[in-house]
């Protein structure tokens, strides 16, 4: 089973809406790719560095100490304030489950909420506005640097696309150690917009449009002038669609735009 769709299923048994379980993937896409093994940084294809972090965390080589540097991100939600990576490792300790299972970062990610954002919770299981939802957990429960909060909502209406919303699995189980070909980029890239001027991906997305002459030279920041080429590519790209034509970098627009020749 995907991990959209073990998340999911899980969020709703724990008594959220279809749209308050959609919001969590999307964020949680923009933050991790929904990989509970994720290391923040890590944009390798095999994400070995990822994996061979929580091997080391699970053999005992790696230190609760260690894991709570409050430096780098960990997990599905990417949690990095040392309180909350120490709340997490006690929480997995006590689960006899692994670091990595998807389903205990869930249950963890549900039982700090009502601490972390006081009256989310109740709203994630009662409301049925995706928007609202998604944007009230990137404020005040994942709060990143940017919220880029349509970006979040683009993942979660993709990502509706993909899984069973009644509870079953329609998409293939993820390969434990994934050797995509270059073109299986949808794999690594996540949806990006103006407000993702620090990502990585911001930086790819640069070379790429320079490439394809929709830009002068390649930023390694998101500004006017990069939200413009990303339109006038889509333009180019979609004929005809005006609704793609939204300047929000998501699969569809990746696809294009790393095709080769």
């Amino acid at each position: 089973m995907s991990y959209y769709q073990t998340i999911y299923n899980r969020l709703r048994k724990l008594g959220l809406t279809e749209a308050g379980a959609l919001a969590m993937l999307g964020n949680w896409d923009c933050e991790s790719n929904c990989e509970p093994y994720r290391l923040q940084g890590d944009f390798e294809p095999s994400r070995s560095r990822s994996k061979n972090f929580v091997a080391n965390c699970m053999n005992g080589s790696v230190s609760k100490s260690q894991f709570c540097n409050g430096r780098t991100g960990f997990g599905c939600a990417q949690w990095t304030s040392p309180d909350r990576q120490s709340d997490l490792w006690d929480y997995w300790k006590s689960s006899g489950r692994a670091l990595d299972d998807p389903e205990m970062q869930t249950d963890f990610a549900i039982k700090e909420m009502p601490v972390q954002a006081p009256g989310l919770l109740d709203e994630l299981r009662t409301s049925d506005n995706l928007y609202q939802c998604t944007a009230d957990i990137c404020r005040r429960f994942e709060r990143p640097a940017v919220n880029n909060i349509d970006a979040r909502v683009a993942a979660a209406e993709r990502i509706a696309k993909m899984i069973d919303l009644d509870g079953g699995d329609v998409t293939p189980d993820p390969d434990p150690e994934p050797q995509p070909e270059p073109e299986d980029h949808r794999l690594i890239l996540r949806t990006i917009d103006c407000h993702c001027s620090d990502w990585p991906e911001v930086t790819l997305l640069g070379a790429a449009l320079y490439c394809r002459k929709y830009l002068s030279f390649a930023p390694g920041y998101w500004d006017d002038e990069m939200t413009e080429a990303v339109k006038e590519f889509q333009k180019d790209a979609f004929p005809g669609n005006p609704s793609d034509w939204d300047g929000v970098v998501g699969p569809k627009t990746w696809d294009k735009l790393l095709q080769r020749g």
